[in-house]
């Protein structure tokens, strides 16, 4: 029992998507935790359980369909009491109240600005008396979470989030309609964040956003913070070792803020920008508000200024009206970059999104064959890039045990390289110099090395 001596109710809860999700998973947690909930050790015992939901495509949301009936089904097939079950997130702010009815069979759906209200909900229910609504949903603006730092953080990097939502429009995203309007953190909010992070032991941070170089607090009289201006705000901040950041947008990626990311030690050398097509016209139908050309000459102007930058991306294949010519401008930009990693998906039609009104004449086939053919393309451009990494001497920090082979450990260079060792007695948080023996896939093989020289 609690401490007010209320019951004493468990909670399951599952992230799906973007670490955006896992960070909102973390302040639910610590919503419900300081509501004296407690955490559960699997779904099949939970009173309560809750998925984090993503919308992004439409296989998402099917996944977590599934997943209600999976749960339903485990615990009458164990002859369970069946668990309030709950959806969250983006899932539950685009679908509502619909989530409630016919064969979805989930009892509240709370969307991604109504956390705070969710414990109450919870209880509501739990004691069987009839809440005002079981669906939440709606945006606010007052009210950003802030997650309890983490004792063991994912990669051993602390996510922070520094404002939430879209103000770019892009015609194929849904984001804008389940996460709102871009509205951001204060400074003051931000760097308390990171202060206690450091107080629990975390040396490294990851400052999250939908554009997360969008930043831009300007409620007072003094000059506007941008994104470049945080930067050097959490560099500034005591026991603060390594920042990173996602997701960067190519319109955000001037000089000033190259310059920045290239000037101070702390930030680490990895910029994920999302190409998304290297089409002007595709871009243009995308809303993407930047050209081919533009962003060719923010990667060279990135190299200049950051020693050791590496890259990766986003691409969509398939988007409507993507002739097959189209397509191949992608592959020669894949050539071209050099990404040590792409993340490319075939075009998924979102519902009440610009994207929606237009003709999605490439077929389903095409698709397909259009994905893995620019996955082939990144592989070959990947192996040469990986290839002539093989022989140097790289520094980076130990995130944890590798799964395989057995007594390996992974750590991760400044520049988002992983290397796997066999380095006995290793620490989490150890920082290691090793020599680059081969790779594997993304994966780079390393022999751990006393002295650097």
């Amino acid at each position: 029992m609690s401490g007010d001596s209320r019951p004493e109710y468990s909670v399951y809860l599952e992230t799906y998507g973007c670490q955006m999700n896992v960070y909102d998973s973390s302040a639910i947690a610590g919503y419900l935790t300081a509501d004296g909930f407690v955490e559960a050790d699997d779904c099949e015992t939970a009173d309560v359980v809750l998925l984090n939901t993503c919308s992004v495509r439409d296989h998402a949301e099917h996944r977590v369909i599934s997943r209600v009936g999976e749960l339903r089904r485990q615990r009458e097939r164990q002859g369970l009491p069946p668990a309030l079950l709950g959806i969250c997130g983006c899932m539950a702010e685009r679908l509502g109240e619909s989530l409630l009815k016919n064969n979805r069979r989930v009892d509240l759906a709370v969307g991604v600005d109504q956390y705070d209200r969710l414990a109450g909900l919870l209880r509501s229910l739990l004691g069987d008396r009839q809440p005002a609504a079981r669906a939440l949903t709606g945006h606010r603006d007052d009210l950003h979470y802030v997650a309890p730092p983490e004792l063991y953080p994912t990669n051993n990097s602390h996510l922070v989030t520094i404002h939430k939502g879209c103000d770019y429009r892009c015609t194929y995203c849904i984001v804008p309609a389940t996460r709102g309007p871009q509205r951001e953190k204060s400074p003051e909010v931000i760097l308390d964040e990171i202060r206690r992070i450091v107080d629990r032991g975390g040396k490294e941070v990851t400052l999250l956003g939908q554009n997360v170089t969008a930043y831009r607090w300007d409620e007072d009289t003094r000059e506007p913070t941008r994104f470049a201006n945080l930067l050097e705000l959490v560099a500034e901040t005591a026991g603060v070792e390594r920042i990173r950041f996602l997701t960067g947008h190519p319109r955000d990626m001037d000089e000033q803020l190259l310059t920045t990311i290239g000037d101070l030690a702390k930030v680490c050398p990895w910029l994920h920008i999302p190409m998304q097509s290297g089409n002007d016209r595709i871009l243009r139908r995308m809303k993407r508000l930047y050209t081919r050309a533009d962003y060719l000459a923010m990667i060279d102007s990135a190299r200049r200024l950051i020693p050791d930058v590496s890259f990766s991306s986003d691409f969509i294949v398939g988007f409507p009206g993507e002739t097959e010519e189209e397509f191949r401008d992608t592959l020669e930009v894949i050539r071209e970059v050099g990404y040590d990693q792409i993340f490319s998906f075939k075009y998924s039609e979102r519902p009440d999104v610009p994207a929606a009104k237009l003709d999605d004449n490439v077929s389903v086939a095409d698709k397909k064959r259009r994905l893995a053919e620019l996955m082939a393309v990144q592989d070959e451009a990947w192996q040469r890039l990986a290839s002539a990494q093989v022989g140097e001497v790289w520094q980076g920090v130990i995130e944890g045990e590798a799964r395989r082979p057995a007594g390996a450990w992974r750590m991760r260079t400044a520049n988002n390289r992983k290397v796997l060792l066999e380095l006995p007695d290793a620490q989490v948080g150890q920082r290691v110099t090793a020599r680059v023996t081969g790779f594997q896939n993304t994966t780079f093989r390393g022999e751990p090395l006393k002295d650097p020289r």
